[in-house]
């Protein structure tokens, strides 16, 4: 029948984008120790959002509501120090999150994140967290220790990078050379 293979098409569809959506989730540290199955109930709290390039995702200061994975594009963080020019801290691709600290705490944004060019990205928020660890306590308490070990080893590698830092300050030569490359 021709209806019949009309939705068969339309779910087949929505299902491959689906499997894109949950292979894309295995790789990010804070679901991949997640089953098929779970994974597949988080996907029902996720949200995709389109951005043009040039597109703020969230500005330096706004509420921290959650955290993103880069599904397509790319997305700039861009820090705004005080008295001085937006300084870009990193450019993230497909498969990169950022923002996770959203997950846990209320404090604004330490920085920007824009679009670099068509972005697709996924939104995981603060509430959906809180409504899973209500519903699915086994679940929402993996995701939060996930989540706790990827900023503990983020913590950890900002932390060698400081004593690397004071231990061997670079020459001025070296500081030239990154002002160089980041301008």
């Amino acid at each position: 029948m021709i209806i019949d293979s009309l939705w068969d098409n339309i779910f087949r569809g929505r299902q491959k984008g689906a499997e894109r959506t949950i292979d894309l989730l295995l790789k990010i540290p804070i679901f991949e120790n997640l089953s098929l199955r779970e994974l597949r109930f988080i996907e029902k709290l996720i949200y995709v959002r389109r951005y043009a390039s040039g597109e703020p995702i969230f500005q330096q200061g706004d509420p921290s509501l959650g955290m993103y994975v880069v599904k397509t594009g790319a997305v700039k963080i861009i820090r705004q120090l005080p008295g001085g020019e937006p300084r870009l801290i990193a450019t993230l691709t497909a498969g990169e999150f950022f923002g996770e600290l959203g997950l846990i705490d209320d404090a604004p944004r330490s920085a920007a994140a824009v679009a670099h060019d068509a972005t697709e990205t996924i939104g995981f928020f603060k509430p959906d967290l809180m409504s899973l660890i209500h519903r699915r306590p086994d679940l929402g308490l993996k995701i939060l220790l996930s989540v706790a070990t990827t900023l503990s080893a983020r913590l950890r590698h900002a932390h060698e990078e400081l004593e690397r830092f004071i231990l061997n300050p670079p020459t001025e030569t070296q500081i030239r050379e990154r002002i160089r490359v980041t301008f």
